[in-house]
């Protein structure tokens, strides 16, 4: 049935049909400059991530900071300053979309522009002027780090969304239908995360405001040298290891899944992995851990599991090309899954030795990890 000028738009957006759609084929389309301008502008979105309360101490400079710390992690396993990433590697060809890694300066890798030059030196200082300790407020400060920088990301996705709702101009009514679609499909997901973001950052935000760590429990593996490869993330298990499921996500914002944040960084070159969850979220995140430490390599895993969970990502290149062919193409093919690929192996277990990481001690704060 033909939609009259006055009804409201197909599309959902709200408006009248007129106003909207309407000879939207015939509209000039959007540049393609324009779309990969939008794409790559990831710091076009600026804010201090620190807590509400500590506002009036920001100071006007918003300055990229970094996920993963630059001076005691990436240096680490830089060659020549520059490491390896798989983060916005995606790349086009007349036949396909491959994803390969990239090499990015450590200046550049890792960094937001997420927090007031104030705030960036005064709340991290513990974690970046001082060597690692397994405290409870270091280990909440790295875990807030990344809360902070993956809801500036849902944010920044927030708008570039918003941009490529409009990406329809000249096309063909299928097409036209075909964007919306893919629209509303991430836009949905997408304000769904960033409202249980917002959850978990008000959560440390109160932690950090009444100085009292409890609510936040946390996994650390102790390495003996760097980590080949870092990582800082916060992610939404829906699998354990072994492929057998822990939760599964709803469509109603009222219902919060767990997630797990996961950092992997170094410190005086000791290496640490510290996977940290809300205690309120701790039953996917302790089931997962139970099965991590269930497989033959929880190293060999958690490498795995970085790559199959994890865009932000950075990694030594003389490890990288000493791992065969073959390996290399198995963890691309991974961290592809869902991008370019699709999802073929929900098991997170391998019998591979990747030698990213060699854990020499687990300790466990705000749990008892001998009752995983």
């Amino acid at each position: 049935m033909k939609l009259g000028r006055n009804q409201p738009c197909w599309c959902g957006s709200g408006m009248k049909f007129k106003k909207c759609h309407l000879n939207r084929q015939a509209d000039e389309p959007v540049n393609k400059e324009e779309i990969y301008k939008q794409l790559n502008n990831f710091y076009g979105h600026k804010v201090c991530s620190a807590p509400d309360s500590l506002k009036n101490e920001c100071t006007d400079k918003i300055i990229k900071a970094h996920s993963v710390s630059k001076s005691s992690s990436l240096k680490e396993i830089s060659k020549e300053g520059h490491v390896l990433t798989t983060f916005k590697c995606l790349t086009t060809s007349e036949n396909n979309l491959k994803i390969e890694p990239k090499k990015i300066g450590i200046n550049k890798a890792s960094t937001f522009t997420g927090f007031c030059s104030f705030h960036d030196k005064s709340l991290f200082s513990p974690i970046e002027d001082e060597e690692f300790e397994i405290t409870k407020l270091n280990c909440f400060l790295v875990a807030y780090r990344s809360v902070a920088r993956e809801l500036f990301v849902k944010n920044r996705v927030s708008s570039t969304l918003n941009f490529i709702k409009n990406t329809d101009k000249g096309k063909n009514i299928h097409d036209q239908k075909y964007i919306q679609s893919r629209h509303k499909y991430l836009n949905t997901n997408n304000d769904l995360t960033t409202s249980d973001l917002k959850h978990i950052k008000s959560e440390f935000d109160r932690c950090f405001q009444s100085n009292e760590f409890s609510a936040i429990h946390h996994l650390v593996f102790t390495l003996n040298e760097a980590p080949k490869v870092m990582a800082s993330a916060v992610v939404g298990p829906t699998l354990d290891f072994q492929g057998n499921k822990l939760q599964t996500f709803s469509e109603d914002p009222n219902q919060i899944p767990d997630y797990l944040m996961i950092n992997v960084f170094s410190s005086s070159g000791t290496g640490y992995i510290l996977l940290s969850w809300l205690e309120t979220q701790k039953n996917s995140c302790v089931y997962l851990c139970k099965s991590l430490l269930r497989t033959e390599s929880p190293a060999d895993s958690l490498t795995i599991f970085i790559f199959a969970m994890i865009e932000n990502i950075y990694f030594s290149e003389d490890w990288w090309f000493n791992l065969t062919e073959t390996d290399r193409e198995m963890l691309m093919n991974i961290f592809s899954q869902g991008v370019t690929e699709p999802t073929y192996n929900d098991v997170l277990i391998t019998d591979k030795l990747l030698n990213a990481f060699n854990i020499i001690d687990a300790t466990s704060l705000g749990f008892n990890k001998n009752n995983l």
